[in-house]
C-alpha cells in the first residue's frame, strides 16, 4: 500500500476519521462519539499496518473529503470518486466500483450489483464485499438492498443505513423500503 496518511474532522459533536494515499481516499469512518472510536473504526477498515503508521501525528483531512461528507450527512447530493482501493481484492474493487453507479436517492439489489460486477450468481459474496466497504457514503453501499425491498445488512449498522437512506429521501419501515421505487431491481 502506498504511503498512508490519516486524520480526523468533526461533524457536529462527533468525530469522523479518514485515511488516504496520493492515489485517493482509502477509508472513511462515519461519525463516532470520540476520536479513539473513530481511529478504531479506521484501523478495522484497513489491512494490518505497522504500529508506526498510527503513531505518526494526524494530518489535516483534505477539505473535499470533509465538505462532501458533510453534504451527504445533511441529505444533499455529493460527488467524490477519488479512491485508493488497491489493498482490496479485484472482486471487492469491482463490487465497490459498481456500487458507485447507483444514483443518489435510488437503490439497487445485491443481485444487481453482483451482475454489474461480473458475477451474476455471486450476490452473497457481493454482500460480504459491501459489508467490508472502507468508504461508506462515497461508495454508497447503503443504497444496496435485498430482494423484496428489504434492507439486508450494513457494515456500520442498520441504524446508519436507515439514516443515510432517509438523508436521500428513501423511507424505511420495519426494515423495508416503503415507497414505490421506479427502477429495475435485478
Amino acid at each position: 500500500m502506498p504511503k498512508l496518511r490519516f486524520g480526523f474532522f468533526h461533524v457536529g459533536r462527533e468525530c469522523c476519521a479518514a485515511a488516504w494515499t496520493a492515489k485517493g481516499l482509502a477509508a472513511l469512518v462515519l461519525p463516532r462519539p470520540s476520536r479513539k472510536q473513530a481511529l478504531k473504526g479506521l484501523r478495522g477498515y484497513l489491512p494490518p499496518l505497522p504500529e508506526e503508521t498510527w503513531n505518526q501525528p494526524a494530518a489535516p483531512v483534505p477539505s473535499a473529503v470533509q465538505k462532501q461528507t458533510r453534504l451527504a450527512l445533511a441529505g444533499k447530493p455529493f460527488d467524490f470518486r477519488r479512491f485508493d482501493l488497491s489493498f482490496l481484492t479485484p472482486f471487492q474493487q469491482r463490487v465497490l466500483r459498481s456500487t458507485t453507479e447507483i444514483p443518489w436517492g435510488q437503490v439497487r439489489t445485491y443481485g444487481w450489483v453482483a451482475q454489474k460486477s461480473g458475477s451474476p450468481c455471486g450476490f452473497r459474496a457481493t454482500g460480504q464485499a459491501l459489508n467490508r466497504n472502507p468508504i461508506p457514503i462515497f461508495i454508497p453501499c447503503h443504497r444496496v438492498i435485498a430482494s423484496g425491498n428489504f434492507l439486508g445488512g450494513y457494515g456500520s449498522g442498520l441504524e446508519w443505513k436507515i439514516r443515510l437512506l432517509a438523508c436521500e429521501g428513501i423511507a424505511v419501515k420495519n426494515q423495508q423500503i416503503t415507497v414505490d421505487l421506479k427502477f429495475s431491481p435485478t
